[in-house]
């Protein structure tokens, strides 16, 4: 079967596709008050408060990003025929209606593809007469955004630190953060980390646009935990914001050794991780944005370094120092609340990301972080001790062999020169080195 999102432009949309028998549908409105389907969001708000006027362009792409963020969090994978790829199909309006159908949706439905793993189209018709997103209302003291950087904060590790080394290079970075439903971890790291920076730096220097995005529960409150589309989303904010700058850059801190997505054993090659930064789809983001003629530069500051070098480079050590305990890498941290002593906002230690968050600040000193599991030695559940295992088994298996190009080329193809593949392959094998030391290290500790 086919699911076919159907984003609304306005209450004159009327727009149906005829289905075929078994075909799924589900309703994306924008600006459409009072429908049951509606997406949560205070953009209108968050734009006009900070006196930021996307582009025309960037504002479908960013409707385009609200759709199929929405049908990837609202179609359960378990009903696609293989229990994962799901057939999808977004019917988009668009204002730039001949930039979308020569090369923007052919374009965007590949990059759906490669981010989520399932199969999309993206078809697309032009905005019904007279349609203009709603403004919103300023909130409080308006706050006056005038700068060329925005970074991508998502009150992780990474992003902690690439706003923090763009507050050392002087000037006034705009901050682009998302958060949504069930994310009340991410929505503390990023006010508590921005709390952390501004102990440092002017609160004027890094207005921080926090941007609330949150598609209603599907029956029963279904959700479908991969949730790859929030990707895309988070992309979109950023070049929103961007977009409505003079030249404005936009800055995605996130380590080479994550970006780049190597499943640790064949059989994760359909793992839940994330293709946010992989350098093919950033690529093809990059193309996106030259086919709809969006001008913003998308930059990834930290894609030949690893978590460790990214923290042992990190421009100001003590504003580091302050907020690393407080920010969050965690797959699942609301797992400690079914722990005595644990919290709702804390890293599990077991999954991936707070493997490799571990092994990197262990190249840097002592990590000041709270895991509700810091001892692995001990009994985990098979669920817990998944991403442990996997990893071990990676690292047996490339210290008899170490890595190669066509190892990392398995989650994706890799644009550039040749310099920059073997770039890609020395991050990985340097990233690889920090998690076996991390992994030596624990074992002769326990």
């Amino acid at each position: 079967m086919t699911w076919h999102i159907i984003c609304l432009a306005g209450p004159t949309d009327s727009y149906a596709p005829d289905l075929a028998p078994g075909d799924g549908l589900l309703y994306v409105p924008y600006d459409i008050p009072n429908h049951p389907d509606a997406v949560q969001t205070s953009l209108p708000d968050v734009f006009a408060t900070h006196g930021i006027d996307p582009t025309t362009a960037a504002h479908d792409l960013l409707k385009a990003a609200i759709g199929a963020y929405t049908g990837d969090i609202r179609i359960d994978r378990s009903r696609a025929y293989d229990g994962w790829t799901r057939d999808l199909a977004l019917h988009l309006p668009v204002h730039e209606f001949s930039r979308w159908t020569s090369r923007g949706a052919p374009r965007l439905t590949n990059l759906l593809s490669f981010l989520t793993g399932d199969h999309w189209q993206v078809l697309v018709r032009p905005v019904p007469a007279g349609y203009q997103p709603v403004r919103g209302q300023v909130q409080g003291v308006p706050v006056r955004v005038e700068t060329d950087t925005v970074c991508l904060f998502s009150g992780g590790l990474d992003s902690y630190i690439g706003a923090v080394d763009a507050l050392a290079a002087g000037g006034q970075v705009a901050l682009v953060g998302h958060y949504a439903a069930g994310q009340g971890p991410t929505s503390s790291a990023q006010r508590q980390t921005l709390a952390a920076m501004a102990m440092a730096y002017p609160i004027d220097k890094m207005p921080f646009l926090k941007c609330w995005v949150s598609p209603p529960k599907g029956p029963q409150r279904a959700t479908e935990m991969t949730t790859r589309g929030r990707s895309i989303l988070f992309l979109a904010l950023g070049i929103a914001v961007a977009s409505g700058l003079a030249s404005a850059r936009l800055l995605v801190p996130e380590n080479g050794f994550i970006s780049l997505n190597v499943p640790l054993t064949p059989p994760r090659s359909g793992s839940l991780s994330t293709r946010t930064t992989h350098p093919h789809l950033i690529a093809q983001v990059r193309a996106l944005l030259e086919d709809l003629g969006i001008e913003v530069a998308v930059e990834l500051p930290y894609r030949f370094s690893t978590k460790g070098e990214m923290i042992v480079a990190c421009s100001n050590q003590e504003v580091l120092l302050r907020g690393l305990p407080i920010t969050m890498s965690c797959s699942h941290p609301g797992v400690g609340r079914f722990i005595r002593g644990g919290s709702a906002n804390q890293h599990c230690g077991y999954c991936l990301p707070c493997l490799v968050r571990r092994a990197g600040v262990s190249t840097w000193g002592a990590d000041p972080t709270r895991y509700t599991w810091r001892d692995l030695s001990g009994y985990l559940s098979p669920s817990r001790r998944a991403d442990l295992r996997a990893l071990r088994l990676a690292l047996q298996r490339h210290s008899q062999r170490p890595p190669v190009l066509a190892d990392i080329l398995v989650s994706g193809p890799l644009p550039g020169t040749s310099e920059d593949l073997d770039a890609y392959l020395g991050v990985y094998r340097r990233g690889l080195r920090e998690l076996q030391q991390f992994v030596d290290n624990f074992a002769r500790e326990s």
